[in-house]
């Protein structure tokens, strides 16, 4: 196992407000870092930001990402991912119906497009880009798209493979022009910044007026998080700086200058985190009939918990917020 470096963060740095411990006991998921952390809940009504503590230091933090299944391809039984991934897609077909009903495909689907399916083609920025899989699925669409991502291996990839321009660093230091861009997605990327804030200010000044933002992010009040305690997925510490609310998302989003259209979680593929949640909890390895039951496990777990926000609203596994920049200043 690795040894990374992490320093204490008493205070909030989105407000400089103190804060009370929200969680303690925090493993790396994947296994590959030594130490334990934890995440401390802004004091601050009007902030509620919740922040790693202890956190590494930016020279540090490329350690956590050494190993990290986004970046590395890992070995293992290509037999036995097969036989599962086919599982999954029978396990789908079977409970189609059911998802038909309860609103997860069709939520699963809007997000496969960051919910900009029938939204007018134009510029888009897609912050913490990855692989690049969503810009080609939206370039394919008719969007001019491109993309940002701190992993310069990951950026030269997607430009190489798909054509598509990119940058790398941190989105304030890439020095983009103003009102330049339609729409700035952020999947699964706002929870790995130092500064989101200043990202968000950043996201602002580049769109053009009525630009649109759309983020996701794991959503700290969630049912899963409250079941599994240090072991729920979502932490991901060290990786995971900062995690949200839709309350307390919303309020950081507004404090940026957007107007939020619209903010809500959503529980459309938790299952993958119920099931790697219970994994980190037990702490054994898995044969694979009992991976298939883990499974079917997870799915009955996402259709309860998207049940469940009739009565326990944004609750959902996950955050989704979406807002504009204002026309005039």
């Amino acid at each position: 196992m690795a040894i990374i470096a992490s320093q204490p963060k008493h205070l909030c740095d989105l407000c400089g407000a103190t804060g009370s411990v929200l969680q303690t006991g925090i493993s790396d998921p994947d296994g590959n870092l030594e130490g334990v952390w934890g995440f401390q809940r802004c004091g601050n009504p009007d902030c509620a930001v919740c922040w790693l503590d202890p956190a590494p230091p930016p020279e540090e933090l490329w350690k956590a990402y050494a190993s990290y299944h986004t970046h590395t391809r890992k070995s293992g039984a290509r037999f036995a991912k097969a036989t599962l991934s086919l599982a999954h897609r029978l396990l789908k077909l079977v409970l189609l119906p059911t998802w038909m009903k309860s609103g997860l495909k069709r939520d699963a689907d809007a997000l496969r497009f960051m919910t900009l399916t029938g939204a007018a083609n134009g510029k888009l920025l897609d912050v913490g880009c990855g692989g690049g899989r969503f810009l080609r699925r939206m370039k394919s669409r008719g969007w001019s798209v491109e993309g940002t991502d701190f992993d310069e291996q990951a950026t030269t990839k997607v430009t190489s493979k798909y054509g598509i321009k990119t940058y790398v660093g941190d989105l304030p230091h890439c020095q983009l022009q103003a009102d330049t861009y339609d729409v700035i997605t952020l999947s699964q990327t706002i929870e790995h910044l130092y500064d989101p804030l200043t990202t968000l200010r950043e996201c602002l000044r580049i769109l053009k007026p009525g630009g649109l933002l759309v983020m996701t992010t794991p959503n700290v009040e969630s049912i899963g998080a409250a079941e599994f305690g240090p072991a729920w997925r979502g932490w991901e510490a060290p990786r995971h700086l900062h995690l949200f609310s839709v309350a307390s998302l919303s309020r950081l989003t507004q404090r940026a200058g957007f107007n939020i259209d619209e903010a809500r979680s959503y529980s459309a593929g938790s299952a993958v985190v119920y099931r790697v949640s219970r994994q980190i909890r037990e702490q054994k390895q898995l044969s694979w009939l009992e991976e298939f039951e883990a499974l079917k496990w997870g799915y009955r777990k996402e259709l309860a918990e998207e049940r469940a926000q009739t009565s326990r609203p944004l609750s959902g596994q996950n955050v989704l917020l979406r807002a504009r920049k204002p026309f005039t200043s």
